[in-house]
């Protein structure tokens, strides 16, 4: 469900009102039936909230939400707010899909906003869904790659400081990124996918003048991966690269805003967040809490609608992988 202050609960009522999954998908909310009962009420009134145990064994009902309820948040929790019960919230909501997942009681997790001072208010100090993942999951290694309409990207650094980015450009961190988002590619996409890495610096450090980071990591970090038969190509510089038109199945850039906003600009509100490096599906809204807006009945549910779409997808093609 995300944070219960933020705009999960409303996008969630509306997504599944105005456009439910097909009967050959399933789905769960783990949430606060009261929180989701509330925003249904405003937002979608021919939606029925039903509480549920566990995963449902048979389709639902029509205009209906299924929700694992934790009973977590006080109703009158304050919109647009962050807050330690808010972030204590969201936190259990992601451990307890979490264990769904690697239990496999789900094909794939789709989160919600979460709010990275509310979680901090709660004790949590993550920067954010990615890496909490990662430690839920023990995996070595998160990536998180956004996915529009045809443009993918993927981080080599994701919520950092803009600061501390140089120091984490390292060989091994471009590589490790290289290797994670080719296997996806593979398993998802292409057999022999294509990948353009993008520079950390204007004019790809222009021989050194602004930086050497593109010398001294990011080349022998490309060079690596072609010699493993990865078809890696560049650095680009990522003006240059994303003004042209991108012809690869996916982008690997330097930093968050680098890569985000081409996605976001090509997306329109269509772009999918995947976590990559997992043992499990998850994938997630391109968009954040949204506070400035939450609980005012103007959030768009347009990404969520894609996500939910995208995960049934997903699922489907899990459960064919399996036989």
């Amino acid at each position: 469900m995300g944070d219960p202050a933020g705009v999960g609960p409303e996008i969630i009522v509306k997504s599944f009102s105005q456009y439910p999954l097909s009967s050959s998908s399933q789905a769960v909310i783990i949430g606060d039936a009261k929180i989701l009962e509330k925003a249904a009420r405003l937002w979608a009134p021919d939606l029925t909230v039903k509480s549920v145990s566990s995963f449902p064994e048979f389709p639902a009902e029509k205009n209906q939400l299924r929700v694992i309820d934790l009973k977590n948040v006080p109703l009158e929790i304050k919109p647009g707010i962050a807050s330690g019960e808010g972030g204590s919230a969201s936190v259990e909501y992601i451990k307890k899909a979490v264990q769904m997942a690697l239990s496999e009681e789900v094909d794939i997790i789709v989160t919600a906003p979460i709010s990275k001072e509310s979680i901090h208010k709660a004790g949590h100090h993550y920067p954010g869904h990615t890496e909490l993942l990662g430690e839920l999951t023990g995996a070595s290694k998160t990536i998180l790659m956004l996915a529009g309409k045809e443009l993918r990207v993927a981080l080599v650094t994701t919520h950092a400081s803009i600061m501390d980015v140089p120091a984490l450009i390292t060989q091994d961190a471009v590589y490790d990124t290289l290797v994670c988002v080719n296997d996806w590619l593979v398993r998802h996409v292409s057999a022999s996918p294509r990948i353009a890495v993008v520079g950390l610096n204007p004019h790809c450090g222009d021989g050194g003048v602004f930086g050497k980071e593109e010398s001294e990591t990011i080349v022998p970090a490309i060079q690596k991966a072609q010699k493993e038969g990865i078809q890696a190509e560049g650095p680009f510089s990522a003006d240059a690269l994303f003004s042209r038109g991108v012809k690869h199945d996916a982008v690997i850039a330097m930093y968050h805003d680098q890569g985000m906003i081409p996605v976001k600009m090509e997306s329109q509100g269509h772009a999918i967040n995947i976590t990559l490096g997992l043992p499990i599906l998850r994938i997630s809204v391109d968009h954040g809490t949204a506070f400035d807006i939450a609980w005012k009945g103007v959030a768009d549910p347009t990404s969520m609608t894609h996500v939910l779409e995208s995960a049934a997808q997903f699922s489907r093609n899990t459960c064919a992988e399996k036989g």
